[in-house]
C-alpha cells in the first residue's frame, strides 16, 4: 500500500498538496481514474479517485472514509536534546515515529550543542515515517524548547522520567514504568544534564532513571526509551 498525506480533509472534492501530487504524478505515474489511499494524520484513512491531472496539480473525490481509534490508552512524549548531528536527531525522529510516539519536544538544555532546529525539515521526516510505516496518526512536533519550560508543561498524572548517566542510577526504566499509563520522558545531550536540571526535574515529580548497563548516545538513549514503552505496552494487549 502507498499511502499519502493529506491534512484536515473537510470536503469530497479537493487538491493533494503539491508535494503529494508530484509524487504522485512524477514518481508513481498515477493517472485519472486511479484509486489512492490517503490519512490525514489524525486516524482518518481515506480512498479517493484521480479526477484531473496536470504537470503540478491533482484533483481527487473522496470515496470512502474511516475514522480509526486512536491507537493506544496512553500517550508516550520524548523530550530529546537535539544532536550536534542533525542526521543522527532525524533518525531518532524516523525510528521512533515508525515504532509509535504521541508527541516529540526537541529540548535545549544547558548542554544541547544545536542551537536551532529545521522544524519544516523535522516535520516531514516524521510525514514520511507515519506513511511507509502505514500509519494514520502523526506525532505531534513541539518548537524547541527550554528545559525549563518543557518540565513545567508535563501534562498532570503522567509518569515522568529523567534518562541519567549518573552512576547512582540504578532504578530500569523497563521495570517501573507503569503499563497503559501517560509518560514523558526526557533524554539529554552528550554532555547529560547539569546537576541544576537534574533537581529541578527531580522537584517536579521526574525520577531519574537508567536505560541499561551501556552508555548510550543521545539518539539511541532515545530510540531504545521509545522502544521498551510500546514493547511493554504491546505485551499488555
Amino acid at each position: 500500500m502507498q499511502l499519502f498525506y493529506v491534512p484536515a480533509i473537510t470536503t469530497a472534492t479537493l487538491h493533494l498538496p503539491e508535494e503529494e501530487a508530484r509524487h504522485a504524478i512524477q514518481v508513481l505515474r498515477k493517472r485519472t481514474g486511479d484509486v489512492l489511499d490517503i490519512v490525514d494524520g489524525r486516524g482518518g484513512w481515506f480512498q479517493a479517485t484521480i479526477t484531473a491531472i496536470d504537470k503540478r496539480s491533482c484533483a481527487i473525490r473522496v470515496e470512502q472514509t474511516r475514522q480509526e481509534a486512536y491507537r493506544a490508552p496512553s500517550r508516550l512524549v520524548m523530550a530529546v536534546s537535539p544532536t550536534k548531528n542533525n542526521e543522527r536527531f532525524e533518525w531518532f525522529l524516523e525510528k521512533a515515529t515508525e515504532i509509535g510516539v504521541d508527541e516529540i519536544i526537541p529540548l535545549q538544555c544547558a548542554r544541547t550543542e544545536r542551537p536551532r532546529i529545521r522544524a519544516n525539515r523535522y516535520e516531514k521526516v516524521l510525514v514520511s515515517a507515519m506513511k511507509q510505516s502505514l500509519q494514520a496518526w502523526l506525532p505531534r512536533l513541539h518548537p524547541l524548547t527550554p528545559f525549563s519550560a518543557a518540565v513545567a508543561a508535563t501534562t498532570a498524572g503522567a509518569q515522568k522520567y529523567l534518562g541519567w548517566c549518573d552512576e547512582s542510577v540504578n532504578t530500569p526504566l523497563i521495570h517501573n514504568y507503569q503499563l497503559a499509563s501517560d509518560v514523558c520522558i526526557f533524554i539529554g545531550p552528550e554532555g547529560d544534564f547539569t546537576a541544576a536540571e537534574v533537581d529541578l526535574a527531580t522537584t517536579a515529580g521526574f525520577q531519574a532513571v537508567t536505560l541499561g548497563p551501556n552508555r548510550l548516545r543521545t539518539e539511541t538513549a532515545a530510540l531504545t526509551a521509545t522502544q521498551m514503552i510500546a514493547f511493554l505496552n504491546q505485551l499488555k494487549k
